[in-house]
């Protein structure tokens, strides 16, 4: 009896911290990271302000779990692709999921309110340095994979595409809340050229 309790222990302790994270990233949607007080985002995840604390500090430290979470889930998409047999045509592959990931309004939304935050707190702007930090090694291993064939790069290259391909989903996903020409389709099919050409020219 004690074993099976502690063993669903850590699964009740992660159930109830994304409970909160998915408060909180509802509550800096709806009302910005500085509106959304911890009273709110407990509120919204049906439990007390003493047990939110429980799980994190400040409103600082549930940034950096989002930044994590969403870290992880491109850390494993990198990988996928790098293992991939032919790595340039998995970039195009995934280019489509990306694509409707960055134009979910409600993704866009929150990252929003973390990128303001950035500017205006000096600890934001270092978690979200740190999270692109992390995944840079990754980053040249796939385009350098995915350029197989192809003269090797020079590190300040290699960054620079990087950087615009990373560019062009960012800022279609803010294209995407006013633009009323966008379609969809046609600027997957536009996004995919633009990405093989990053990467073989």
């Amino acid at each position: 009896m004690t074993s099976e309790k502690s063993c669903n222990e850590p699964c009740r302790a992660e159930t109830r911290r994304n409970q909160v994270l998915c408060a909180a990233a509802q509550c800096f949607r709806q009302s910005g990271f500085h509106g959304a007080s911890m009273a709110n985002i407990a509120r919204t995840a049906g439990m007390s302000v003493g047990h939110i604390y429980h799980y994190f500090e400040n409103k600082e430290a549930i940034i950096a779990a989002i930044v994590a979470a969403e870290q992880e889930k491109t850390r494993a998409l990198l990988e996928l692709m790098i293992s991939a047999e032919n790595t340039i045509e998995a970039m195009i592959e995934f280019a489509d999921k990306g694509l409707d990931e960055h134009l979910d309004s409600a993704n866009v939304a929150l990252q929003l309110e973390i990128l303001a935050e950035v500017s205006r707190n000096p600890r934001v702007a270092e978690i979200l340095s740190a999270s692109d930090r992390a995944l840079e090694d990754l980053g040249d291993q796939l385009l350098s994979k995915a350029r197989s064939g192809l003269p090797p790069l020079p590190p300040d290259e290699l960054g620079a595409r990087i950087e615009a391909i990373c560019a062009l989903f960012q800022g279609l996903g803010l294209r995407g809340l006013t633009s009323q020409r966008l379609e969809r389709n046609a600027v997957l099919a536009v996004l995919q050229r633009t990405i093989r050409q990053i990467v073989s020219s």
